[in-house]
């Protein structure tokens, strides 16, 4: 090859190293994007394997409480029968009020007084009208009472072909503890100052003006908390939505698997929430030394700060977008860029006196710090 060739070779060579370069990344981005995409896929189908796991568990559960009290309870037929329950027993003002049921709603109100009032409603369904008023009769609410606590459980009967349940409104002194659990039901916590745990297999939560809540968990169900207070909460459903509106408290720890997690006007020191499948929307102010802690694998990330207070900020998606309407100091790291009209997928930096510390993550979701 004479030095005409060489030349030639080489200019050529030379001109093909961009083109390659380019086709290079564009190789590693087309690369990122299928990894994305396939993580994804496997990340709803794990969501979806822990919701119908879970639904699963609540559908058995339920047999087997119908088994306890005759079986195929739920495939009762016939007009439905009811009979009323009421007592009245004295708590005290800070005692301890704890309801167990297995099929029904729980409504629990907090007033004054000294006395827990239970109100309750058996219902049955079953082909013989007489049989059905039997089983009624044979429904036991038993209603313990000790020193400074009441429990409640409910007994049923060992028979066939029937369906029912029993429904409880109950009104406590609105500084008692309240602990209440169902399978199949919905519960309803109102004006409670004391300790609160509240859990479902198969129905929602929802709790208001509560002042120290402490659990509300939910299988499938949506839980919902609003004007409420807390030392440290957890608070979690598999398939449904969590939604939390007027908290104040110290910790947070919220968490669902296939839906949302909605929280506004909230005032927490130190927060985690995780989902696998839903979007996460935090709108509250971050408090100072607060630390919080957001991940969702195929979902955004929202956060809406309420004040102008500064925060550190350390957020990364994979396939998604960092967006920031603050304007951020970022930290001096290779690789660490921002850029308000690109697309940004790891961003270290700070705003204001960066007291508060924001770590947002998310695999294939948008993460986004919008200003108010």
């Amino acid at each position: 090859m004479n030095r005409i060739q060489r030349s030639v070779v080489i200019a050529v060579m030379v001109a093909a190293v961009p083109r390659l370069a380019i086709a290079q990344e564009r190789d590693w981005e087309q690369l990122a994007e299928d990894i994305s995409r396939r993580v994804e896929r496997q990340a709803e189908h794990i969501a979806r394997n822990i919701e119908r796991h879970a639904n699963e568990f609540a559908r058995r559960l339920e047999q087997r409480f119908e088994a306890q009290r005759g079986g195929r309870g739920r495939f009762g037929r016939g007009p439905e029968q009811t009979e009323s329950f009421a007592r009245t027993v004295r708590l005290g003002r800070t005692g301890t009020f704890d309801l167990q049921n297995v099929s029904g709603d729980i409504v629990v109100t907090g007033g004054g007084g000294d006395d827990v009032r239970i109100e309750a409603t058996k219902r049955v369904r079953h082909p013989n009208e007489t049989e059905a008023k039997t089983i009624l009769s044979e429904i036991t609410i038993n209603v313990q009472e000790r020193s400074g606590r009441v429990e409640v459980r409910t007994e049923y009967p060992r028979r066939r072909n029937w369906s029912g349940g029993v429904d409880f409104t109950v009104s406590v002194p609105r500084d008692a503890s309240v602990a209440l659990r169902t399978v199949s039901g919905t519960v309803k916590v109102t004006n409670v100052n004391g300790e609160l745990r509240a859990e479902s297999v198969s129905g929602d939560i929802v709790a208001s003006s509560a002042r120290r809540l402490r659990m509300a968990k939910t299988v499938s169900g949506n839980l919902e908390i609003t004007d409420a207070a807390a030392d440290e909460l957890s608070a979690s459903s598999v398939s449904g939505d969590v939604i939390i509106s007027g908290l104040k408290a110290a910790g947070l720890d919220a968490q669902t698997v296939s839906a949302d997690l909605r929280l506004s006007d909230v005032e927490v020191d130190r927060a985690s929430l995780r989902s696998v499948s839903g979007d996460i929307d935090y709108s509250g102010s971050l408090q100072r030394n607060g630390r919080y802690q957001f991940q969702s694998h195929s979902g955004d990330v929202r956060v809406t700060p309420s004040t102008g207070r500064g925060f550190s900020l350390e957020a990364s998606t994979f396939s998604g977008d960092v967006r920031s309407d603050y304007a951020l100091t970022l930290q001096s790291s290779p690789g660490n860029s921002f850029s308000p009209s690109g697309r940004n997928r790891s961003v270290r930096g700070s705003f204001g006196d960066a007291s508060a510390t924001l770590m947002l993550q998310s695999f294939s979701g948008d993460v986004v710090i919008v200003k108010r």
